[in-house]
């Protein structure tokens, strides 16, 4: 399998010859709303991969591999990639999980809870969230997670209430 990131061959998670498994990736996860019109990948998704690929370069984690959800909304967590690196952290697969912010992740904040606080502990998972200075593993920024993530999706809500098409006719 192509490694994304560094563009050399990487070995599939299957069990090696010799019983030994191979490495647990770090999940690199990409997700934005609504896709920009160009054809391909999005800008925004391009500039995500540019940051989650340098952070994992410079902290040594090891095997990135992009999960990318491009015109999906975060509201929702049965997002396609977000479906596939889910069930990869529930089999093993997967020792830490990286995104540019906790926006990024999901804007339900309730099921990014449940995911960060109870799931991946529980699959000893660590995730870090770049923007916010979130890492599970060091404990940083846990503490202020749950509002940072309240504060962005109100300002969000508030920014996707003026788009609806209610909010047109009464203008």
């Amino acid at each position: 399998m192509l490694c994304p990131v560094v563009g050399k061959e990487q070995e599939s998670m299957a069990t090696k010859n010799d019983g030994q498994a191979n490495e647990k990736i770090t999940a690199l996860y990409c997700r934005l709303s609504q896709d920009d019109g160009r054809d391909g990948e999005s800008n925004s998704i391009s500039n995500q991969k540019d940051i989650l690929s340098a952070y994992a370069r410079q902290k040594g984690l090891l095997h990135p591999v992009f999960f990318v959800d491009d015109g999906v909304s975060g509201t929702a967590f049965d997002r396609p990639d977000f479906q596939r690196m889910q069930k990869m952290a529930e089999a093993g697969q997967i020792s830490t999980i990286v995104v540019k912010d906790l926006s990024r992740f999901g804007r339900n904040y309730l099921e990014v809870g449940k995911y960060l606080e109870i799931q991946y502990p529980t699959l000893g998972i660590r995730f870090i969230a770049i923007q916010e200075n979130v890492d599970t593993f060091s404990n940083t920024g846990t503490e202020l997670m749950p509002f940072s993530n309240i504060f962005k999706n109100i300002g969000y809500l508030g920014r996707a209430s003026t788009k609806s098409p209610q909010n047109r006719l009464l203008s």
